[in-house]
């Protein structure tokens, strides 16, 4: 097998090692990977906060920062967060993954959902199979027995809408909320609650995180999956950590979510509700009628339990093979032409 060289730059030096891991994991599939902070083909770097004097964790190394202008090294951008990512795709060694819909031959669309799946079975070990989960019947006895709480969150930022949502769900029944935001869990519910509330805030940046985070989930019925942002086209953590706790999410973020093969009838989409208190009546239904809830917990994740092209590994190997098989000769000649 043909040896590949790569490092990551702009990550934060204690964590995120899933995203990295993923993409070892993709390309072991054609290479022999070697991690090499010193000397990569390959760099793979983000727009996240990071020390460059810190030991990085994943490399065992400081993080070397290199020169984006090196044509001798090639650069790909990866974020799940609302980014430029065609800001230096006219750099012939740049390349970028994102969520954004850009027709451009150096970029690839996978929205970072597919690395928060990665994570549930990379670091949390809360699966075997990294994606058969979403296309698996969910077995609603369990989840019935299971989820018998009303709602939960975890979040640590304010979001008007989200204040909202959280509100009005409030004057049916109390949102359990474990994070920073909104906390209203006491006792033994937060043994160590100090540490607890780290590890669920940070969720997505460490796998025991994630392990807590869908621990607290499974005791709800529903999870209010709200993101930051209704950037179009974005798809981050929340919805799949609601889905893969049994909870039925609450989602509002993109408006263009059922363009990403989700099915209606699965989750509760915000965005189609002229009001929160019909949203409310809804909840009021689902709550009280289990056939009502039987079928939300019942209906596929995905329609026809297809998942969408980017949740493939191959599709993403196809993407980085073009990088690294493009011969650096061809980047000099490029620049000096150009």
């Amino acid at each position: 097998m043909k040896t590949i060289r790569i490092t990551r730059q702009g990550f934060p030096n204690e964590s995120m090692h899933s995203y990295f891991n993923f993409f070892i994991f993709v390309l072991s599939k054609k290479y022999n990977v070697v991690i090499d902070p010193v000397n990569p083909d390959l760099i793979i770097y983000s727009n996240l906060n990071f020390n460059e004097n810190q030991i990085d964790t994943k490399l065992n190394d400081k993080p070397k920062v290199h020169d984006h202008f090196d044509m001798s090294k090639k650069f790909l951008f990866v974020s799940g967060e609302v980014s430029d990512f065609d800001s230096m795709l006219h750099l012939d060694n740049h390349w970028s993954i994102g969520y954004q819909k850009l027709n451009h031959e150096k970029y690839l669309r996978q929205p970072s959902g597919i690395f928060d799946v990665w994570t549930l079975f990379d670091e949390s070990r809360l699966t075997d199979s990294p994606l058969n989960w979403l296309t698996t019947n969910r077995d609603y006895n369990t989840i019935k027995n299971r989820n018998t709480g009303f709602c939960s969150i975890t979040q640590a930022s304010h979001n008007d809408y989200r204040e909202k949502v959280f509100d009005k769900l409030c004057e049916y029944k109390t949102v359990s909320s474990s994070g920073p935001w909104k906390q209203n869990l006491f006792g033994d519910d937060t043994l160590n609650r100090h540490q607890w509330i780290n590890h669920l805030y940070s969720g997505r940046m460490d796998g025991l995180g994630y392990r807590e985070k869908i621990e607290f989930f499974q005791k709800y019925k529903f999870n209010i999956s709200i993101h930051f942002t209704n950037t179009p086209n974005i798809l981050q953590e929340k919805i799949f950590h609601s889905f893969f706790s049994g909870a039925i999410p609450i989602f509002y973020g993109n408006e263009s979510i059922y363009d990403e093969g989700f099915n209606p009838e699965s989750f509760i989409n915000l965005h189609e509700f002229e009001n929160l208190d019909d949203f409310l009546t809804l909840i009021k239904k689902i709550d009280s009628d289990d056939k009502l809830y039987e079928k939300y917990i019942k209906s596929p994740i995905y329609l026809d339990n297809k998942l969408p092209e980017y949740m493939d590994f191959d599709y993403t190997l196809a993407f980085l093979e073009k990088i690294i098989e493009l011969r650096k000769h061809l980047l000099r000649i490029s620049q000096i032409l150009f």
